[in-house]
């Protein structure tokens, strides 16, 4: 009687009904035990995949953990049926659907078998995917590859917590990509590798974030939730070593080494040597995405957002979720946060104005004062209004900017850029600043037209002895904030620039030169 009864597929899932019917297999399941001070688990997160290949997180809380926590086995088939669906929010989602199943006192789950839903339920990307700079980031991927290269293991501290690393090189028919392992991970390569020391491992890398650090594409295990598998007996393993018989990546041979890179680079090497430089102007234009470094003097602070939010201890912002925050960098619910700074600054460089994204470490070092104590002084904390202290320190000041321009962050962070890294020490901004007016002084300059208005009103055509967009010295111009960039006067006379608004060159502007001009009235 019971196989009789229809079953739903995954993919059809949707509130507000709660009478759906699924058979599916338990793919992945992880214990989230990261509240503070408690050795007690705090949600059981399933991956469930049924045999259509539709797939969605299922969370037993705390309070169902009693009644659901030993019923599920990773691996295991079951229907299931009476739950209830919320959203599925949050960066680094297991999943793509958009819904996830929580457990309630009326669920029913009943063991089941079957033959056709897949073990493993692999979604595999392939390095050229994830190289990708408009690859989509807030799920988490799997991988497929041999594992070329590895590196020492390392440990760092972080709030007192002593942490293994190291970093995996793995490979495929397409190109290659990294991977930083945390934890217990680097313990399960370090264990694998020295029992099979002779030859490179096909490795799977499931459920992991993929994040970028120094401007490349990196992969990054998430506590609990990932998995790695070497040579595993699947079909995807075997078409794998098809496609890179011919590219000698010689699998019988020892895995090579990766060198690792230093974790604190240079501030002077920083902002000098290791990334292009550009006017605001030119980055607003430019259609290549990457990490820059831009000089620029803070001119105001914006309000179009709260300047603070309450994150994880992974620095990740955190959800409410039906009474607990939910933290979609460690997937799993948490207690331990704390407020951090996320400051939106308009910044002006004589070219262009453009919105700063600051975060906590460099808007704590700017302001002298943590978030927590920002907060703690101010009456109502849920207003979040910009503090006299706050202005004070950062309106003004003029700073270096390592910013990253990437297409998929304008949606995210509202036509903002992100800071990564800031500069403040004088000596490297006036080294920045000379080079740049060295490489600017040497620039060819072509007569471009441009309009006169003078104080009458009238417009006369005369020549610009400068490229069109160009960097104002305090002696030439002070503009007032908020007006418009492309406009240069003096008290008697505005000139509006025509022509070439590429804004390609910001060369340095020698000593005004006006003409005598004849105005005809009509």
């Amino acid at each position: 009687m019971a196989s009789s009864v229809a079953i739903d597929p995954v993919v059809t899932l949707c509130p507000p009904n709660h009478n759906w019917r699924i058979k599916v297999r338990v793919v992945r399941l992880w214990i989230a035990d990261g509240f503070a001070g408690e050795n007690k688990p705090a949600s059981m997160e399933l991956i469930l995949l049924d045999q259509h290949g539709g797939k969605i997180q299922a969370t037993v809380r705390k309070l169902m953990f009693r009644k659901w926590g030993e019923q599920f086995v990773e691996g295991n088939v079951y229907i299931i049926t009476f739950f209830h669906l919320i959203p599925n929010l949050g960066a680094y989602r297991p999943t793509d659907h958009p819904f996830r199943i929580l457990f309630n006192p009326k669920t029913k789950i009943i063991p089941a078998e079957s033959s056709i839903i897949p073990r493993w339920g692999f979604s595999l990307k392939d390095s050229a995917q994830l190289n990708d700079d408009g690859f989509q980031t807030e799920y988490l991927v799997d991988m497929i590859g041999l594992l070329t290269a590895t590196s020492e293991e390392r440990t760092y501290v972080k709030d007192d917590i002593v942490t293994k690393m190291m970093l995996l090189e793995i490979s495929d028919d397409k190109g290659k990509l990294e991977c930083a392992l945390f934890g217990e991970y680097v313990q399960i390569v370090l264990d694998y590798l020295s029992s099979n020391p002779l030859e490179k491992p096909v490795v799977v890398l499931q459920l992991a974030k993929l994040k970028s650090f120094r401007g490349k594409n990196v992969l990054q295990n998430v506590m609990k939730a990932s998995r790695i598998i070497f040579n595993p007996e699947v079909a995807e393993a075997e078409s794998l070593m098809d496609r890179i018989s011919g590219l000698n990546m010689q699998p019988n041979q020892p895995v090579g080494h990766i060198i690792s890179p230093n974790p604190s680079v240079p501030i002077f090497e920083d902002f000098m040597n290791n990334y292009p430089k550009k006017t605001i102007c030119a980055l607003n234009e430019t259609t290549e995405d990457g990490l820059f470094i831009v000089y620029g003097t803070v001119v105001g602070l914006l309000q179009d957002d709260p300047w603070w939010y309450f994150a994880c201890k992974c620095h990740k912002a955190v959800t409410f979720d039906d009474g607990l925050y939910f933290c979609p960098g460690c997937c799993k619910h948490v207690m331990d946060i704390s407020a951090r700074y996320k400051i939106k600054l308009e910044v002006f460089d004589g070219t262009d104005s453009g919105n700063f994204l600051l975060f906590d470490s460099d808007a704590h070092h700017l302001i002298k004062k943590s978030c927590k104590d920002m907060l703690g002084n101010l009456k109502d904390p849920k207003s979040a209004e910009i503090t006299p202290l706050m202005e004070e320190q950062l309106v003004g000041k003029e700073l270096l900017f390592k910013v990253e321009k990437k297409s998929n962050n304008f949606f995210q962070f509202d036509d903002s850029y992100c800071v990564k890294r800031i500069c403040d020490d004088p000596s490297i901004i006036e080294a920045f600043k000379a080079i740049s007016d060295a490489q600017t002084s040497n620039l060819a300059r072509c007569p471009t037209p441009f309009t006169v208005v003078n104080s009458a009103g009238d417009k006369v055509a005369v020549e610009d002895p400068f490229e069109s967009c160009v960097v104002l010295s305090p002696e030439v111009l002070t503009p007032s904030l908020g007006s418009d960039p492309s406009y240069v006067g003096s008290s008697a006379n505005i000139f509006k620039r025509k022509a070439d608004e590429d804004c390609k060159k910001p060369p340095t502007v020698p000593k005004l030169k006006m003409k005598n001009v004849k105005v005809e009235k009509k």
